[in-house]
């Protein structure tokens, strides 16, 4: 296939080559009719500027970064997949930055990764989209920033958003129609506000139906494998059970379900249990988890596609904020009380 050059498209649209390299690299001194002209061009033409030729000229890396502190590899593993979706058939890509939100000097480090990477956007993941400190820092500096699974009512412009709490309600009143009325809980990392937007979910729907709400029945974790393994160990040494168990993710959810088969117990005869997220693990698992599909993986693409569409005028155009619904998928782990 020919390769379409710059004359070309300068010739089709009636301009100088100067004027259309302008239009590529967004200079402001184009006027609105004639950029309007390059790009239809371009469009017409199929043309795709040279990327190294485009950062020479307009001082881009063409990188998006992407930080996290987040201890569930196969969340990260969506994240990952959707934002390099959202970057095929660009010049874009993507360089991943694990930071500790904890960390005194986390801004100083977020700041020497966004220079020394020389980024034209950056992506934040929960918990490190909650911490205001850092928010308010980027905030002020020359970056498309984008949001996933940000806190409510988050006064930034580029967000990726799931229905947590109503997520997390549906489910637990799909267990209660399994006949389950004694149901526990794994709560997520106490710091991601998608945790407490889930427990609230969990709460409402329990609230609703008269159930009590066992406070020993609700264990602490931190999104992680271990955290859920942990629980269960908790769980298991309680006088009085629940029959169901609701797991903030699947990883948990997993660790729950480790620790029952090492310790000869049946599930989900014995033990009810229900994720979050339908992440890789779930169907890998024995039971298969009956979870929360949440749509990490479009998520990630459209806070992506989000900063694209701002800093390069070829792009598509995309709602710079969008709340990405989730459904239940049922699997083995849920069955009828007996």
């Amino acid at each position: 296939m020919k390769n379409i050059t710059i004359t070309e498209v300068a010739k089709d649209a009636g301009v100088s080559i100067k004027t259309v390299s302008r239009v590529i690299n967004q200079a402001k001194e184009v006027a609105g009719i004639t950029r309007e002209k390059v790009l239809k061009s371009i469009k017409k033409l199929d043309f795709k500027p040279n990327k190294d030729a485009r950062s020479l000229k307009s001082k881009k890396s063409f990188l998006i970064g992407i930080i996290y502190d987040n201890p569930n590899k196969y969340y990260l593993s969506d994240i990952q997949t959707g934002a390099l979706k959202a970057c095929q058939d660009t010049n874009y890509n993507i360089v991943l930055q694990e930071c500790n939100y904890r960390s005194k000097d986390l801004t100083s480090k977020v700041s020497h990764f966004i220079n020394n990477a020389e980024l034209n956007g950056l992506v934040l993941t929960p918990p490190l989209c909650d911490n205001a400190t850092l928010l308010d820092y980027l905030a002020k500096q020359n970056i498309h920033v984008s949001l996933i699974s940000p806190p409510p009512l988050s006064n930034y412009d580029l967000l990726s958003s799931g229905n947590d709490e109503e997520a997390a309600y549906l489910m637990t009143k799909k267990i209660i129609s399994y006949g389950h009325v004694k149901i526990g809980f794994i709560y997520g990392h106490k710091d991601h506000s998608v945790s407490h937007q889930r427990y609230h979910g969990f709460h409402k729907a329990l609230m609703e139906s008269d159930i009590e709400v066992k406070q020993p029945w609700i264990f602490k974790g931190d999104f992680s494998f271990n955290s859920g393994y942990t629980a269960a160990q908790s769980l298991f040494n309680l006088k009085s059970k629940p029959s169901a168990l609701f797991c903030s993710n699947d990883s948990m959810a997993a660790g729950v379900i480790k620790f029952a088969y090492q310790n000869r117990i049946s599930i989900p005869q014995k033990l009810s249990i229900t994720g979050f997220d339908d992440s890789m693990i779930a169907e890998e698992i024995w039971p298969s988890l009956t979870t929360v599909k949440q749509p990490v993986k479009d998520m990630a693409d459209h806070a992506v596609q989000c900063i694209i569409s701002l800093i390069d005028p070829m792009s598509n155009k995309v709602p710079l904020t969008k709340i990405f619904p989730s459904k239940i998928i049922m699997r083995e782990s849920l069955v009828q009380k007996g």
